[in-house]
């Protein structure tokens, strides 16, 4: 790879090496596929999709970060918002990033054009700075998600922005006042009715995305809504434990982990033997103060049957309507379609 000149996060402008008389080495490196066009004038690195350790979804993220930071060295001035926003803040979404930039209209109205959605200047919002460019508020960027993404998307990042670090030192990124204030400054707006239904299932209280999915995916099967991170005393390793999912009704309690809890960040194959040897103690512990417990991964949450069954088998009562899909696929758009009837 020639060593053009780079902006701060890495991408190439076209008129710095233009300034540099590097046409040809930019050329050569966009024809061998080392280098690709991100944005009109603005080109990076092109990621290897083979780098071992990385996922799918990581390289989508890095995607649409990438182009949300091109995006920043061509528009003028833009002030990012909803999905790009989020972006910058590092917090996470269900689904697949968009390919649409979202900025804040420097008019009153809003507008849609070549890959760029203007969200009404007339809305007003308190600006920020994120990973060196300006974004709007984090509430006023939340209540965009929840008007432009799907249902998990929009509960996904919420729950990621108002969750609480229950150990060691770290603040919420917000909190579900600011953010009702942020929805009650802003009343009456079109989406408005989405954005409450967001917030009735955000919570501080999911660990992961996983969580939040699987809490979604209770939801639409029907079951009685869980306690959220229920907590236990172990005596047997004096240590306390924190259950993600709880049914006081039938003493039950799952965990939306899987196989991953039992590696963690283990880097050999000892330490992976001493967490797998740690947490099987620390279930068994969990299932000698339970009358019922059991875990589950993504894609049993994802498939739904594997999870309906495990909850059927622990007696979790059905208390609720089954609802129509509020999880689509981890590779399905993160973003609303323009014509969709599904209800809030």
């Amino acid at each position: 790879m020639p060593d053009l000149p780079t902006t701060t996060h890495g991408l190439i402008r076209f008129d710095e090496v233009r300034a540099t008389g590097r046409e040809p080495e930019l050329a050569a490196a966009l024809a061998g596929g080392r280098v690709i066009r991100v944005r009109r004038g603005v080109y990076a690195t092109a990621a290897d999709p083979s780098q071992p350790g990385v996922s799918a979804g990581e390289h989508d993220t890095n995607r649409y970060l990438t182009a949300v930071r091109a995006a920043g060295e061509t528009l003028r001035h833009p002030v990012f918002t909803s999905f790009s926003a989020l972006a910058l803040a590092r917090l996470p979404i269900h689904g697949r990033w968009p390919t649409e930039i979202y900025v804040m209209s420097s008019g009153p109205q809003g507008h849609r054009r070549a890959g760029v959605t203007s969200v009404a200047g007339s809305y007003d919002p308190a600006h920020g700075v994120e990973d060196l460019h300006a974004v709007t508020s984090l509430e006023f960027t939340l209540i965009q998600m929840c008007r432009h993404a799907t249902m998990a998307a929009a509960v996904v990042a919420m729950d990621a922005a108002l969750r609480a670090p229950r150990f060691g030192p770290g603040r919420p990124r917000t909190t579900m006042t600011a953010v009702r204030a942020e929805h009650e400054r802003l009343l009456p707006y079109r989406g408005s009715r989405r954005t409450e239904a967001v917030l009735a299932r955000a919570t501080e209280q999911a660990d992961t995305p996983l969580e939040t999915v699987g809490r979604l995916v209770i939801e639409e099967l029907g079951f009685e809504e869980p306690e959220l991170q229920h907590e236990l005393w172990l005596p047997e390793l004096g240590r306390r434990a924190f259950l993600d999912f709880y049914w006081r009704s039938v003493d039950a309690g799952g965990e939306a982990d899987g196989r991953g809890k039992y590696l963690g960040r283990a880097n050999t194959a000892e330490r992976a033997a001493s967490a797998v040897i740690a947490e099987k103690e620390r279930e068994n512990a969990i299932r000698r103060q339970l009358r019922a417990f059991d875990r589950w991964d993504w894609a049993e949450t994802l498939e739904r049957s594997p999870l309906e069954r495990r909850l059927t088998a622990m007696g979790v009562p059905r208390t609720r309507r089954r609802r129509v899909r509020l999880v689509d696929a981890p590779d399905a758009p993160a973003a609303r379609s323009r014509n969709s009837r599904r209800p809030a």
